[in-house]
Formats: structure tokens, sequence, C-alpha cells
């Protein structure tokens, strides 16, 4: 910033910085110097002089007389101590190396006129303060030139004292280490004036990381600490203190002084990687064990990664191994080849890694083995196939559990088979697993198997199992397995090497036959509809061990051969579920052990037939898991209505069957009653109106409920339709303003319901009526009414327009001019006698 006097400026205005300007004794500083809004030439002079207190001023420098300088500032404009810096035309700077206690003073730039007329100001005034040098920079004592040598990894400590002795200036105090590798010199982490820590931009990640921090001591003394240390961080590393003071302008930097605080070197980790054994000789196919001996010369705490690799033929593949970088530490590392097929050479390959502070791992060294020689043989092994039987039952539902035992060969397979106590001679393959875990169950068991109650699994690398979890009668029998072992092909296929099979074990016990006796009986009969129809069933279990059930009742109606319909189920777990279109509603619940009551509310004649409950036992097998033992069906209960009632019948009637557009059609529903007469206070109806369009569809109109709830359908733009009962057995339907959509065949459907002498109201069978057609006609002269009109009205425009059109023809552009008449010559007949 640069100040000028107060007030407005219509001339020249010169420029100099905003005071005063501290600095510090033995320091440098420049002041520069600008005029603007000046005439005359473009580049223009300045002249400086300085104050001191009330005495006069002393010319310094100036930049058109050589002889302005004051003699004593002749020696130090003599030897550029004192100089001058044209930045410009209108621009001067004034600089003064080493600054004095006696440089201190009021600083004045001015410029000789050069205006035609003497307007703006021609000089500013800037104060220079010059303050003593009271920062002091030293590094502990023994520690200015020592030498840091550190393994890679390790951490180092670089300790700075700094301190200003006097503060009455308000001055403020910053710390920079920096490192210097050759000729490049970098910011490592700088303690600002305002006590924030600031990293150079190559360490940003790491002090982001935690791998750099400044601790405070006593003495003005301040440490850096570099953790995990790299190879890059060697160097010459020194440590700067800056003085800053608050200016116009903000924060500025008076003063700076460097001293050399150590020489680091970082050492590189050293790791060595040799074999245990040079050579070994291995069955094809057999796993092998490869050991690889690793040393590694570090202080600092780290973990190894060992990969191996094999060569053959003149190719190196990477063998497959653990996670990058193992939990592991220097020694003997061990790498289980699972399947041996080529002969070469195997080497180990190891690295030392270090954790980061960040917990990313880092790679510090890296070593080879020699190579370990191994010769692949081709050897078959031995089988050995045994059987005996783990878990035996003593009762049916219990679960058995067969061991197969094998030995030779790293690759088994296994196959199991079953041969019936009685029937069938031959041997049924219940299931194999093959010699990569891969499971297929025999035709026969393919359903247990996926049901989970047979279970084939492999217990150890020769141990396979087979487990049956409900053994049932039909799994009495003779049972072996067949072992196979298997060698891998270099195109990964598999070829066997020996088959044997194990001597048969049986599997059997002393049985009872296990039953259920389900039985069904009426509690209560319904005589008329409404009532309530009650039924209990029972279930007796004979050898079947703490069985739990499942009740279903079934109702099938009196139809001839109607199927069976499922009206409420109780499973084994107590939940309930009923059939969701039933009218009457039902309840089946738990009495004692083995008991289940039914009941079905307000029975309709659509709730008569014959009842059932099937009963399904449920046994609980190995592994908790329940099954259905058995499944039982009871005897029939019928329901039947002891009274015959009224059957009902309907007509539809209809005065009009073909009207005109716009007029109102109205039709009738009639019903009667055949059979005992009812009371009317004892019969409700529900009518339902609908038409059949062209198509077959049917579209619904309008219907009455039995408590007299009426609702309807919106026919059309233009169509309201209306139902109302005439009488206890009539109702009407009226059609208001018929269209052409309301055209069809018109019928009424009505649901009648009697109330019994109970009290209950029982729904009777919905009847339908007979179909009336009705026709909608079109007006004739209410349909050319408006295309008349518009016709006339049109052809009188028309004419009108062709007569108007005429005459201004024959007005205005058809006017011809008259044309002279020819004069005739009157000659009279001569008489032939005179010719």
């Amino acid at each position: 910033m640069f100040s000028c006097p107060a007030g407005v400026v219509l001339g020249r205005v010169v420029r100099v910085p905003s005071g005063p300007l501290l600095r510090v004794e033995g320091t440098d500083v420049s002041i520069s110097c600008n005029v603007t809004d000046y005439e005359g030439p473009v580049e223009q002079d300045f002249d400086w002089t300085v104050s001191s207190g009330a005495g006069p001023a002393v010319a310094v420098i100036s930049t058109w007389d050589s002889s302005f300088t004051h003699s004593s500032y002749k020696e130090r404009v003599k030897s550029g101590a004192v100089q001058l810096q044209r930045t410009g035309n209108s621009e001067i700077v004034l600089r003064l190396q080493r600054l004095k206690a006696s440089d201190e003073g009021n600083y004045t730039c001015s410029t000789p006129s050069t205006d035609a007329t003497y307007s703006g100001n021609y000089e500013a005034h800037v104060q220079l303060k010059v303050i003593p040098d009271a920062l002091r920079l030293k590094v502990p004592r023994g520690r200015r030139s020592s030498l840091h040598n550190i393994t890679e990894g390790g951490s180092f400590r670089l300790p700075c004292s700094a301190s200003l002795e006097d503060s009455a200036t308000h001055a403020h105090l910053s710390l920079t280490w920096q490192r210097q590798s050759g000729a490049s010199v970098s910011e490592v982490l700088t303690l600002t004036h305002l006590g924030r820590l600031h990293p150079g931009t190559k360490y940003a990640g790491r002090y982001s990381d935690g791998e750099l921090r400044v601790d405070t001591a006593a003495d003005d003394t301040y440490q850096l600490t570099v953790e995990a240390a790299q190879p890059w961080d060697a160097g010459e590393y020194s440590c700067v203190a800056r003085t800053w003071v608050q200016g116009p302008d903000g924060w500025e930097k008076i003063q700076e002084k460097a001293a050399a605080v150590a020489q680091v070197e970082v050492r590189p980790i050293e790791l060595t990687a040799s074999i245990v054994e040079p050579a070994l000789v291995v069955s094809e196919g057999a796993p092998f064990n490869l050991s690889c001996l690793v040393s590694v010369d570090s202080s600092v705490p780290l973990i190894t990664r060992v990969r191996w690799f094999h060569s053959h033929l003149g190719e190196l593949h990477h063998l497959p191994s653990g996670p990058d970088p193992d939990q592991e530490t220097t020694g003997t590392h061990q790498l289980l080849v699972p399947q041996a097929w080529d002969s070469g050479d195997y080497t180990c390959r190891a690295s030392a890694w270090i954790l980061l502070s960040n917990g990313t791992w880092h790679r510090a060294a890296e070593g080879t083995s020699p190579p370990v020689t191994v010769q692949v043989t081709h050897d078959a092994p031995d089988l050995e196939v045994s059987l005996n039987i783990s878990v035996a039952p003593q009762v049916a539902e219990e679960p058995s559990e067969l061991l197969c035992l094998m030995s030779g060969g790293p690759h088994l397979s296994v196959s199991w088979y079953f041969t019936p106590s009685h029937g069938i001679s031959s041997p049924i393959l219940v299931g194999a697993l093959d010699q990569e875990g891969s499971l297929r169950a025999g035709a026969t068991y393919q359903q247990r198997v996926e049901k989970g109650e047979l279970i084939l699994s492999r217990r150890g690398p020769q141990t396979f199992v087979l487990r049956i979890q409900w053994t049932s009668e039909e799994d009495k029998g003779g049972y072996h397995c067949t072992g196979t072992s298997w060698r891998q092909l270099r195109n990964n296929s598999w070829s066997p090497t020996a088959e044997k099979m194990s001597a048969p074990a049986t599997l059997s016990w002393v049985s009872e036959g296990s039953s259920i006796m389900v039985d069904a009986r009426l509690l209560k009969m319904v005589s008329v509809a409404g009532g309530t129809f009650e039924m209990i069933c029972t279930v007796q279990p004979q050898n079947l061990p703490s069985p739990q059930y499942s009740v279903q009742v079934t109702l099938r109606p009196p139809q001839e051969n109607a199927a069976p319909i499922s009206v409420i189920t109780l499973s084994r777990d107590g939940v309930i579920r009923r059939r969701p279109s039933a009218v009457s509603s039902t309840m089946l619940e738990k009495g004692k052990e083995g008991a289940y009551l039914f009941r079905l509310y307000q029975a309709q004649s659509q709730d008569v037939g014959a009842y059932q409950c099937e009963i399904a036992a449920w046994t609980q097998g190995g592994g908790g898991a329940w099954r259905m033992a058995l499944n039982k069906t009871s005897n029939s209960v019928r329901l039947e209505f002891q009274t015959s009632g009224p059957v009902f019948n309907v007509t539809a009637r209809s005065d009009s069957l073909s009207v005109y557009r716009g007029d109102r059609s109205e039709f009738w529903c009639i019903i009667t009653i055949d059979g005992p007469a009812v009371d009317p206070d004892d019969m409700a109806f529900e009518v339902s109106w609908f038409v059949q369009r062209a198509g077959g569809s049917s579209a619904f109109l309008a219907a009455v409920d039995r408590n007299a709830q009426v609702r309807h359908n919106q026919r059309n733009s233009s169509s309201e339709v209306s139902l109302e009962r005439v009488s206890d057995m009539e109702y009407r339907l009226r059609v208001y303003g018929c269209e052409d959509e309301d055209a069809g065949g018109h019928y009424c459907t009505v649901t009648p319901w009697v109330r019994s002498g109970e009290g209950g109201w029982s729904r009777q069978e919905t009847i339908t009526s007979t179909m009336m057609s009705l026709n909608v006609k079109m007006d004739l002269l209410s349909a050319f009414r408006y295309p008349l009109l518009i016709g006339v009205g049109l052809s009188l425009l028309a004419g009108l327009l062709s007569c108007l059109i005429g005459y201004c023809s024959s007005r205005f552009c058809c006017k011809a001019q008259p044309v002279p008449e020819k004069r005739r010559e009157h000659r009279r007949l001569m008489s032939m006698e005179m010719d």
C-alpha cells in the first residue's frame, strides 16, 4: 500500500509505502516510490532525502543529479550499499543494505515538476525504524556437526534452539527445518509465526500420516522427529529461523537466520534367503514341503513375505501362497505344494515389509534363494477300504451313520451302495462323492437327498460319511462303499489309479409297526340354515415316539364327482389357515391331547356335504428337524338340513324394448315362490342388473342389497340409471336418456336370503332371469335437423356471394365501348321489265 496526502488531488500524485517500516539492524530494506497523473516526459526523475528528529533533511541519492548525495552517504552510494533501481518510467526503488541504527528516520521521495501548472503533491514521506538484532539461533552443544546413521524404517530427532530476546517490538518467530541433498533444497516442516505446523510439499503426505512432528523442550528448544525413515531422507539438515512483524499490509518477514543441524544417513535393510534341502524326490500328485530360511539385518520391527516360483522348460511360474504380506517374521518359511506334477527348480523370493503409520505396508528389502531341485516320480498308491456303523438305530425314525475309511492316495472318491434285506438282490446306488467334493445322488434316493433326509459328506481326507436322518423300515439291509484313488493329469483331467470295495455292513433292528388311528364324531347337528355345526376328531398313536399333529378339515360337496374342498387347517405349530372364499365362519381348536374340535357357524346351503379330518403325525429326527411320519383320513360326518325350504324364480319384463335416443326405458325384475309360503319379513333379496353388449361382455348397471343399500354405475356421459323396490317381490330399473351404448341384452340376478326359526339367515342359490334385448332407434327429424339447416345456410351464402361477384364483374371489369352502326344503303327493287 502507498501513502499520499489526504484530500482530493487534481494533479500529480507521489506515493510511497505506508509506514512505519520496521527493519532489523544488519538487514536490507527496499522502499518503492511512484508518480501518477503527471505531465511532461514519460520518464520521471526522483530525489530521496532523510531526516531524523528535528534536524535538517539530508540528501541521500537522486536519479538525475549525481552531486545531490550528501557527503555522509557518498561512500555507501559508491559501494552500492545505497542504490536506486528503476522499475518503470514512473517508479523507482531505494535499496539500503546492512542497515545501521543511524539509518532510522523519515525518508522523503520527491519529483521535480514537469507539469505545465503546479498542482497535486510532489513528494511523499515514509518512516523507517531500525531495531536491534534480537534473534538468537543455535544448535544444542555437541550436535552441530553430528552424524545420524539409522536403519531404514527407524526414526531420528533434530533439535533447534531459537528465541527473540527483545519482545518490545511485538515480533513473532518461525522455525523451518530444511533438507539439502546435492543442489536440491526442500522444506521438511515449518512452525509458523502463528504457531501452526505447515509441512513442505514433498512431506505433506507423511505429515498427515503422523510420521513428522515437532516437540518442545527446555531453553526455547524445538525438536523435529522423523519416523519410518526412508532412503530419500538422507542429507544435510538445517534449521532456519525468521522474524515476523505485523505491517500495514499484513505479516512481514524482517529477518532470517540459518544453522546446520545434522548429517543424516539412512542405511537400507539387508535380507538374505537360503534353502534347507537342495533336492527332493516326490511321487506324482503327492504333496511336498518347500523350506526357505530368511534372515534380515535390521533394528526396526518388520515382517517378511515369501513367494515361491517354479521354473520348468524355461518358463517361470508363480506358486499360490498367503496374503501380502504374510504375518510371519524371520526364520524358516515352509510352503505346502498340494500336488507334484513337474520336475524342475523351485526358488523362494523373500521381501521385508515395514508397517507405516498410516496402516500401509512398505517393502524395504528383497532377496532370492538358490533353487531347490524337485524330481517327480510316478507310483501307484496302495488303496485300503473299510466300513463300520458308527450310529445304529434302535427303533424306526432314529438316525443312522456309516463311516467309510480309506488309506492310500491324496485324491479319493467314494460310492455308497445299498442291498435290501428282501426283494431286490442287486445293489442300489445311494450316492457318490467325487475327488473334488461334488455330490451325485442315485435315482432312487434323489428326492431324499434334496430334502436333507440323506447326507453324504467327507469328514477328513480319508473318511467318508453316510448319514440317514430318519431311518425307516425300507432302509434295513446291507451297505458297502467303493473307494477310488485318482491322479490328476497335466491337462487338469483325472485318471483312476486304484479301486477297492469294502466288506458289507448290515443295518437292522427289532421293530414294531407304528400307526395312528383317526376318528371323527358329530357333536352338534344343524337342522336348518344359520345354525352351528360341531364335529370332534381324535387321533391315537401306536409305537410312535413323541409325535406332533397337523389337522386339515375337508368338505366333499353332495354333487357327484365333486372334489374335496379344504375348509380349515391347523399346523403342528398352532397356525390356522381358513378357506378365503368361505361365507360361513369356522374354528378349529385343540382340546385335550389328540382331540381337535371343529365348529362351523351360520351354516349355509353351500356348506352341506361330508366332512372329514386328515391328520398327519410328525416326528423329530436327527438334527432336530421335523418330518411327516404318517398321514391318515378319518371317517365322514355329514351335514344336511332337515327341512325343505322354498324355491325362488325370477323373470324380467319391459313394456317397450325399442326406444328412441334420449328416451327412458324401464325394466322389471319379478320374483315368485314355489313351495311353502314365507312371511315377507323373513325374506330379503340382493338384486343386480347387467347389460350384455355386442361381443358377449357384460357390464354392471345397478344393484340393491338385502339392507336396501343401492349402488349403481355411470353408464355414459348422458345416461343415468335408477333402481327401486316397487313391492316385496318386484324391482324396477330405469335408464334415462338412452344412447347407442345402452343397447343390448338386459337381465337381473337375485340372491334370496331366508330367516330360519332359530333367527339365523341362510343364503340361497343365486338365480338369473331371462335376457331382454333393448334396441335404441334414431329419430330421423332430429338426426337431419342440424345438417339440413347448415346445408341451406351454406347454399344461401354461396348464392349471394356468386351474385355479388357477377355484379361487380359486369359493373367494373367488363364494360365495353359503344360500336358505331354501319350505314345501310336504301335501294329499291327494280321491276324486271325495266331491267
